[in-house]
């Protein structure tokens, strides 16, 4: 199955994304994720964030079966839903952290460098 983002529709903080499912031979399901707004903003993520980390939700539940993708079709968020999504998030900055940085600052050769700078400077 494949999903389409049809958009989205929003009532106060809530916002509700909307996606068709298309199989071949089978009719076009549609399903309606609901989220909560403060509930992505306690946990810093974007508004951006949304119809992305609703994919996921849906491809997630095609590959559990098809009995755990009809419960998408009218399906709000909850707060253990985003878990993943923080797990994946705190992962990555871990992982940056772990990198060294690849910058490295510029400096003056040490004056037994056989690299005259005052020399080079000064001719300019």
């Amino acid at each position: 199955m494949n999903f389409t983002y049809e958009g989205f529709t929003q009532d106060q903080s809530r916002r509700c994304f909307t996606f068709r499912g298309i199989e071949e031979y089978h009719p076009v399901s549609f399903f309606s994720i609901e989220l909560d707004l403060p509930l992505f903003a306690q946990n810093q993520i974007s508004v951006q964030e949304g119809p992305m980390f609703c994919l996921q939700l849906l491809k997630t539940a095609l590959l559990a079966g098809p009995s755990f993708l009809e419960k998408f079709q009218h399906y709000r968020v909850l707060a253990e839903d985003l878990r993943p999504l923080l797990l994946e998030r705190e992962r990555r900055a871990s992982e940056k952290a772990m990198k060294k940085s690849s910058y490295r600052p510029f400096r003056k050769p040490p004056s037994t460098s056989h690299i005259s700078w005052t020399k080079k400077i000064e001719e300019r």
